[in-house]
Protein backbone atom coordinates (compact mmCIF):
# COMPACT_ATOMS: atom_id res chain seq x y z
CA UNK A 1 0.00 0.00 0.00
CA UNK A 2 1.00 3.64 -0.30
CA UNK A 3 3.32 5.13 2.31
CA UNK A 4 1.18 8.28 2.14
CA UNK A 5 -1.51 8.06 4.86
CA UNK A 6 -3.74 10.32 2.81
CA UNK A 7 -5.60 13.52 3.57
CA UNK A 8 -9.09 14.37 4.71
CA UNK A 9 -10.64 16.98 2.43
CA UNK A 10 -13.93 18.77 1.92
CA UNK A 11 -15.04 19.09 -1.69
CA UNK A 12 -17.12 22.24 -2.28
CA UNK A 13 -20.88 22.09 -2.66
CA UNK A 14 -22.65 22.56 -5.98
CA UNK A 15 -26.02 24.06 -6.84
CA UNK A 16 -27.92 20.90 -5.94
CA UNK A 17 -25.64 18.95 -3.58
CA UNK A 18 -23.85 19.69 -0.28
CA UNK A 19 -20.12 19.81 0.29
CA UNK A 20 -18.61 16.34 0.27
CA UNK A 21 -16.12 15.00 2.81
CA UNK A 22 -13.55 12.75 1.18
CA UNK A 23 -10.36 10.80 1.75
CA UNK A 24 -7.61 11.21 -0.85
CA UNK A 25 -4.08 10.11 -1.61
CA UNK A 26 -2.40 12.20 -4.30
CA UNK A 27 1.05 10.85 -5.23
CA UNK A 28 3.36 13.49 -6.70
CA UNK A 29 3.54 13.28 -10.46
CA UNK A 30 0.45 11.08 -10.86
CA UNK A 31 -0.77 11.05 -14.47
CA UNK A 32 -4.05 9.18 -13.98
CA UNK A 33 -6.67 9.08 -11.30
CA UNK A 34 -9.60 7.17 -9.85
CA UNK A 35 -12.70 7.94 -7.80
CA UNK A 36 -13.51 5.14 -5.35
CA UNK A 37 -17.16 4.56 -4.37
CA UNK A 38 -17.87 2.84 -1.06
CA UNK A 39 -20.40 0.12 -0.28
CA UNK A 40 -23.85 0.77 1.19
CA UNK A 41 -22.28 0.66 4.66
CA UNK A 42 -20.60 3.98 3.85
CA UNK A 43 -16.97 4.87 4.21
CA UNK A 44 -14.99 2.16 6.00
CA UNK A 45 -11.29 1.36 6.52
CA UNK A 46 -11.28 -1.41 3.90
CA UNK A 47 -12.40 1.05 1.22
CA UNK A 48 -9.79 3.56 2.41
CA UNK A 49 -7.27 0.81 1.72
CA UNK A 50 -8.53 0.62 -1.85
CA UNK A 51 -7.57 4.29 -2.21
CA UNK A 52 -4.14 3.45 -0.84
CA UNK A 53 -3.84 0.48 -3.19
CA UNK A 54 -4.40 2.69 -6.21
CA UNK A 55 -2.00 5.32 -4.88
CA UNK A 56 0.69 2.68 -4.47
CA UNK A 57 0.40 2.11 -8.23
CA UNK A 58 0.81 5.79 -8.95
CA UNK A 59 -2.84 6.79 -9.25
CA UNK A 60 -4.26 9.91 -7.62
CA UNK A 61 -7.24 8.48 -5.74
CA UNK A 62 -10.17 9.96 -3.84
CA UNK A 63 -13.07 8.37 -1.97
CA UNK A 64 -16.10 10.64 -1.40
CA UNK A 65 -18.36 9.97 1.56
CA UNK A 66 -21.78 9.95 -0.11
CA UNK A 67 -23.83 9.13 3.00
CA UNK A 68 -23.73 11.88 5.62
CA UNK A 69 -25.42 12.17 9.01
CA UNK A 70 -28.04 13.11 10.01
CA UNK A 71 -29.71 12.33 6.65
CA UNK A 72 -28.01 9.01 5.88
CA UNK A 73 -31.20 7.27 4.80
CA UNK A 74 -32.20 10.17 2.55
CA UNK A 75 -28.73 10.02 0.98
CA UNK A 76 -29.09 6.29 0.37
CA UNK A 77 -32.52 6.79 -1.20
CA UNK A 78 -31.30 9.53 -3.54
CA UNK A 79 -28.26 7.48 -4.52
CA UNK A 80 -30.31 4.36 -5.24
CA UNK A 81 -32.63 6.46 -7.42
CA UNK A 82 -29.57 7.62 -9.35
CA UNK A 83 -28.53 4.01 -9.95
CA UNK A 84 -31.83 3.45 -11.75
CA UNK A 85 -32.02 6.74 -13.63
CA UNK A 86 -28.45 7.95 -14.08
CA UNK A 87 -29.67 11.39 -13.03
CA UNK A 88 -29.89 13.56 -9.94
CA UNK A 89 -27.74 15.61 -7.58
CA UNK A 90 -25.55 12.69 -6.56
CA UNK A 91 -24.51 12.22 -10.22
CA UNK A 92 -23.36 15.83 -10.27
CA UNK A 93 -21.64 15.19 -6.95
CA UNK A 94 -19.55 12.40 -8.48
CA UNK A 95 -18.54 14.69 -11.34
CA UNK A 96 -17.57 17.37 -8.82
CA UNK A 97 -15.31 14.90 -7.04
CA UNK A 98 -13.60 14.09 -10.35
CA UNK A 99 -13.22 17.81 -11.11
CA UNK A 100 -11.64 18.38 -7.70
CA UNK A 101 -9.16 15.56 -8.34
CA UNK A 102 -8.22 17.03 -11.71
CA UNK A 103 -7.82 20.53 -10.27
CA UNK A 104 -5.53 19.26 -7.52
CA UNK A 105 -3.33 17.17 -9.81
CA UNK A 106 -3.56 18.55 -13.35
CA UNK A 107 -4.77 15.15 -14.59
CA UNK A 108 -7.12 15.27 -17.59
CA UNK A 109 -10.68 14.06 -17.00
CA UNK A 110 -10.31 11.40 -19.70
CA UNK A 111 -7.59 9.81 -17.57
CA UNK A 112 -9.80 9.40 -14.50
CA UNK A 113 -11.70 6.18 -13.84
CA UNK A 114 -14.34 5.21 -11.30
CA UNK A 115 -14.58 2.01 -9.26
CA UNK A 116 -17.34 0.85 -6.93
CA UNK A 117 -18.23 -2.10 -4.73
CA UNK A 118 -21.68 -3.63 -4.09
CA UNK A 119 -24.02 -0.60 -4.06
CA UNK A 120 -21.03 1.42 -5.30
CA UNK A 121 -20.63 -0.93 -8.24
CA UNK A 122 -24.11 -0.10 -9.47
CA UNK A 123 -23.48 3.57 -8.84
CA UNK A 124 -20.26 3.49 -10.88
CA UNK A 125 -22.25 2.14 -13.83
CA UNK A 126 -25.00 4.73 -13.41
CA UNK A 127 -22.58 7.68 -13.50
CA UNK A 128 -20.01 6.16 -15.87
CA UNK A 129 -20.95 8.20 -18.93
CA UNK A 130 -17.83 10.02 -20.11
CA UNK A 131 -15.40 8.51 -17.59
CA UNK A 132 -12.06 7.12 -18.76
CA UNK A 133 -12.77 3.64 -17.37
CA UNK A 134 -15.30 1.99 -15.06
CA UNK A 135 -14.91 -0.92 -12.64
CA UNK A 136 -18.12 -2.41 -11.22
CA UNK A 137 -17.87 -5.12 -8.58
CA UNK A 138 -20.83 -7.28 -7.47
CA UNK A 139 -23.26 -4.40 -7.92
CA UNK A 140 -26.64 -4.11 -9.64
CA UNK A 141 -26.71 -3.30 -13.35
CA UNK A 142 -28.97 -0.46 -14.52
CA UNK A 143 -31.68 -1.69 -16.86
CA UNK A 144 -32.28 1.46 -18.89
CA UNK A 145 -30.16 1.73 -22.01
CA UNK A 146 -29.97 5.51 -21.77
CA UNK A 147 -28.19 5.18 -18.42
CA UNK A 148 -25.47 2.97 -19.90
CA UNK A 149 -25.06 4.59 -23.30
CA UNK A 150 -21.82 6.59 -23.63
CA UNK A 151 -20.09 5.23 -20.55
CA UNK A 152 -16.38 4.50 -20.50
CA UNK A 153 -14.80 1.06 -21.09
CA UNK A 154 -16.02 -1.19 -18.28
CA UNK A 155 -14.78 -4.20 -16.34
CA UNK A 156 -17.04 -6.18 -13.99
CA UNK A 157 -16.09 -8.72 -11.31
CA UNK A 158 -18.50 -11.13 -9.59
CA UNK A 159 -18.41 -14.10 -7.26
CA UNK A 160 -19.88 -17.41 -8.35
CA UNK A 161 -21.20 -18.15 -4.84
CA UNK A 162 -23.01 -14.80 -4.68
CA UNK A 163 -26.42 -16.18 -5.67
CA UNK A 164 -28.31 -12.86 -6.06
CA UNK A 165 -25.61 -11.76 -8.53
CA UNK A 166 -25.61 -15.03 -10.48
CA UNK A 167 -25.38 -14.41 -14.22
CA UNK A 168 -24.44 -10.75 -13.76
CA UNK A 169 -21.30 -11.01 -15.85
CA UNK A 170 -23.26 -12.15 -18.89
CA UNK A 171 -25.94 -9.51 -18.30
CA UNK A 172 -23.34 -6.77 -17.99
CA UNK A 173 -21.70 -7.77 -21.25
CA UNK A 174 -25.02 -8.05 -23.10
CA UNK A 175 -26.36 -4.69 -21.91
CA UNK A 176 -23.16 -2.76 -22.56
CA UNK A 177 -22.40 -4.32 -25.92
CA UNK A 178 -25.95 -3.43 -26.96
CA UNK A 179 -25.08 0.28 -26.54
CA UNK A 180 -21.58 0.04 -28.01
CA UNK A 181 -19.55 0.09 -24.80
CA UNK A 182 -16.32 -1.89 -24.54
CA UNK A 183 -16.75 -4.40 -21.71
CA UNK A 184 -15.19 -7.42 -20.08
CA UNK A 185 -16.41 -9.42 -17.12
CA UNK A 186 -14.92 -12.00 -14.78
CA UNK A 187 -16.77 -14.40 -12.51
CA UNK A 188 -14.69 -16.11 -9.82
CA UNK A 189 -16.59 -19.30 -9.08
CA UNK A 190 -15.21 -19.90 -5.56
CA UNK A 191 -15.83 -16.34 -4.36
CA UNK A 192 -18.91 -14.90 -2.70
CA UNK A 193 -20.02 -11.32 -2.21
CA UNK A 194 -17.54 -8.62 -1.10
CA UNK A 195 -14.52 -10.78 -1.90
CA UNK A 196 -12.37 -7.91 -3.18
CA UNK A 197 -11.97 -5.87 0.00
CA UNK A 198 -10.66 -7.00 3.37
CA UNK A 199 -13.45 -5.63 5.54
CA UNK A 200 -14.71 -7.38 8.67
CA UNK A 201 -18.47 -8.00 8.41
CA UNK A 202 -19.29 -10.83 10.84
CA UNK A 203 -23.02 -10.10 11.06
CA UNK A 204 -23.47 -9.75 7.31
CA UNK A 205 -21.34 -12.84 6.75
CA UNK A 206 -23.51 -14.87 9.13
CA UNK A 207 -26.87 -13.61 7.88
CA UNK A 208 -25.98 -13.75 4.21
CA UNK A 209 -24.13 -17.06 4.12
CA UNK A 210 -26.92 -19.10 2.47
CA UNK A 211 -27.20 -16.61 -0.38
CA UNK A 212 -24.24 -14.28 -0.66
CA UNK A 213 -21.34 -15.96 1.16
CA UNK A 214 -19.78 -12.63 2.19
CA UNK A 215 -16.09 -13.39 2.54
CA UNK A 216 -12.77 -11.78 1.68
CA UNK A 217 -10.64 -14.19 -0.33
CA UNK A 218 -7.09 -12.85 -0.60
CA UNK A 219 -6.03 -15.30 -3.30
CA UNK A 220 -9.02 -14.61 -5.51
CA UNK A 221 -8.97 -10.90 -4.72
CA UNK A 222 -5.40 -10.50 -5.90
CA UNK A 223 -6.20 -12.16 -9.21
CA UNK A 224 -9.21 -9.88 -9.66
CA UNK A 225 -7.14 -6.82 -8.77
CA UNK A 226 -4.55 -7.85 -11.33
CA UNK A 227 -7.24 -7.81 -14.01
CA UNK A 228 -8.76 -4.53 -12.84
CA UNK A 229 -5.40 -2.77 -12.84
CA UNK A 230 -4.48 -4.17 -16.26
CA UNK A 231 -7.78 -2.79 -17.59
CA UNK A 232 -7.37 0.62 -15.96
CA UNK A 233 -3.69 0.88 -16.91
CA UNK A 234 -4.61 0.21 -20.53
CA UNK A 235 -7.49 2.64 -20.81
CA UNK A 236 -6.14 5.48 -18.66
CA UNK A 237 -2.58 5.49 -20.02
Amino acid sequence: MSNDPGIEVMIPAGKDFPETPAYAVLPPGATRGVVVIHEILGRRPDIDRVVQRFAARGYAAVEPELFRAPSVFACIRRTMEAVHTGKGPVVHQASAVRSWLCEQTGIEERKVGIIGFCFGGGFALAVGRGWGAVSTNYGMIPIRREVLRGMGPTIGCYGGRDRPMRGSGARLEARLKAVGVEVESHTFEEAGHAFLTDGHHPVLSYLGRPLTHVEYRADIAEEAWRRIFAFFDRHLA
